[in-house]
């Protein structure tokens, strides 16, 4: 079995689309996660400044005339106390600075920091709040806020700054970025896991093929279930269609891609193919009695998947052609056994008339001759005007010569009629039926009194309401024991390997939906009549 395809394989394919969704996915969620973060950090980071810085002004306007050191003692507790903050200083009125500390680098020397610009100084005095301003940075700060410091008659006593460094930027984004690739990371493995095992499972679904591989198997089954000349039609457990054939919608007289999802019933409301859902069996050689233009028998049978039925497929074969050639194969045959029998029968009569001649009764050999032409000829050309059927007309000839030489009177009914194309019994059926009652009905006389005239009689008739044929014999009759069982296989009164006629019959008027009666009194006769009618459903 192909378990391989010429392209990439279902589970690359899988992976691939699955690497790359989360591949995109991750970089957008990265990319918008960062961009929040550090905006909510910027902003973070603006409020820690300026809490910081407007707190000390605020502080350090109280204590105007307090002690130098405890202003910066308190200054370096509240810096050190106050996370996000990297330096601050502290600068007089006219901008010089006077404190400084960095907390990342733990030292405070004031060679580092530059006066403030007297711009920054009139903007800060003016606004009277803290103002973010990073063109006064000092060296290596990236971020920084100012506010002026107030004495208690509201002139400026000094000022105040604190700001963070650039590195600590950097780190913070670093973080950030380095946990969103974890996560990214985490979620690549783990799709690649369920890629593996999605690949699994639609491999295990497809019976281990690839997609490709399944697919081109698929066109070609079906490429093949179109070449067959049987027809198959599948429904599912909504009796909708989903798939039939090419055979199948010739036969059916559909349009192939019209019906495909359509209610059966809505197509071919005479179908009985669910009824094999419902008592899930199957059937065989079910005829299609609503296509009279072609002869059509059916096979149906349940879809099963786990134990559950899902459906049904039917299996349609065309018998019309191979019913016509059955049938003139069979005439052939039944006329190939009459001319035997005639055969027989004319030697007999040639002994007879051989015998009259050399009696020199020469008179009576030609009225012999000219009787025996006259009655053959009338009983030939009135089985064949009456029954249109060649095969059934040749067996009715062919027992007629063998009742002749039984010295049994066979004889057709004058009102017996069938028709070439009955559509009640085909003649196959109509072949078996008769000939096994005709030859019972011989074998019937095996224990009758050889003084007595044999007649067997035999009546066909057909009409809109139905056919009937019966066979009826003058024999010595059957016991109501014996009537019980004479349709059960093997039962007979002949011998071992006789028996099965009877049976045979008795199946093709099953088959066929007829019946069939028994009439038999002893010492008088027996009848079978078996009845035909025409069909109550459109579909059997």
């Amino acid at each position: 079995m192909q378990k391989k395809s010429a392209g990439h394989t279902v589970y690359q394919q899988i992976r691939r689309v699955s690497v790359l969704g989360i591949l995109v996915a991750m970089v957008l969620a990265t990319g918008a996660g960062l961009w929040l973060n550090l905006e909510q950090e910027s902003r973070i980071r603006d409020d820690t400044l300026t809490a910081a810085v407007q707190a000390v002004s605020h502080t350090m306007g109280i204590v105007e005339n307090g002690n130098a050191q405890q202003v910066i003692d308190y200054v370096d507790r509240t810096v050190h106390g106050i996370s996000g903050i990297d330096l601050f200083a502290v600068y007089e009125a006219d901008g010089t600075p006077s404190y400084f500390c960095d907390v990342k680098e733990e030292q405070s020397s004031l060679d580092t920091l530059d006066p403030l610009d007297t711009d920054l100084m009139a903007r800060l005095t003016e606004s009277g709040t803290p103002l973010l301003d990073d063109d006064q940075a000092p060296s290596g700060a990236d971020h920084c806020a100012y506010a002026a410091v107030y004495r208690q008659d509201g002139s400026v006593r000094g000022y105040v700054m604190a700001g963070v460094y650039l590195r600590s930027i950097r780190t913070t984004a670093l973080h950030t970025l380095a946990v969103y690739l974890f996560i990214g990371a985490a979620a690549l493995t783990l799709g690649t896991f369920l890629s593996l095992r999605l690949a699994q499972r639609i491999k295990s679904d497809l019976l281990g093929y690839e997609p490709d591989a399944f697919r081109d198997l698929f066109l070609r089954r079906m490429e093949l279930l179109d070449a067959l000349d049987e027809g198959m039609l599948a429904i599912d457990r909504e009796e909708r269609i989903i798939y039939i054939n090419r055979a199948a919608a010739e036969m059916l007289s559909f349009d192939k891609s019209a019906v495909l999802g359509k209610p059966l019933s809505e197509v071919y409301p005479q179908s009985t193919i669910p009824r094999v859902m419902q008592t899930k069996q199957p059937e065989y050689n079910i005829s299609l009695e609503s296509l009279h233009h072609v002869r059509i028998l059916s096979d149906r049978m349940p879809v099963r998947r786990d134990g559950q039925i899902v459906g049904a497929v039917a299996i349609f074969r065309n018998r019309t052609e191979v019913a016509n050639l059955a049938r003139e194969l069979t005439g052939v045959q039944h006329i190939v056994e009459a001319m035997r029998a005639y055969t027989h029968e004319f030697m007999n009569k040639l002994h007879v008339i051989l015998g009259l001649l050399q009696l020199g009764e020469a008179r009576q050999a030609e009225e012999y001759v000219l009787q025996l032409t006259n009655t053959r000829v009338m009983s030939v050309g009135r089985i064949s005007q009456q029954i249109a059927e060649p095969s059934v007309a040749a067996l009715l000839i062919g027992k007629s010569c063998r009742a002749a030489e039984l010295g049994i009177r066979l004889t057709l009914d004058p009102e017996s009629r069938l028709s070439a194309d009955t559509h009640y019994l085909p003649a196959s059926g109509m072949i078996t039926v008769l000939g096994n009652l005709i030859e019972n009905a011989f074998d019937a006389f095996g224990n009758s009194p050889s003084d007595t005239l044999h007649e067997v009689g035999v009546s066909i008739r057909e009409s809109d309401r139905g056919l009937i044929l019966s066979v009826d014999d003058n024999a010595c009759g059957m016991t109501e024991e014996i009537r019980e069982h004479i349709f059960e296989r093997g039962s007979t009164s002949k011998g071992e390997g006789h028996g099965t006629g009877l049976f045979l019959v008795k199946s093709v008027v099953d088959t066929y939906k007829g019946e069939i009666r028994v009439e038999s009194t002893q010492g008088v006769g027996s009848s079978f009549i078996i009845t035909f009618r025409p069909p109550q459903t459109a579909d059997n």
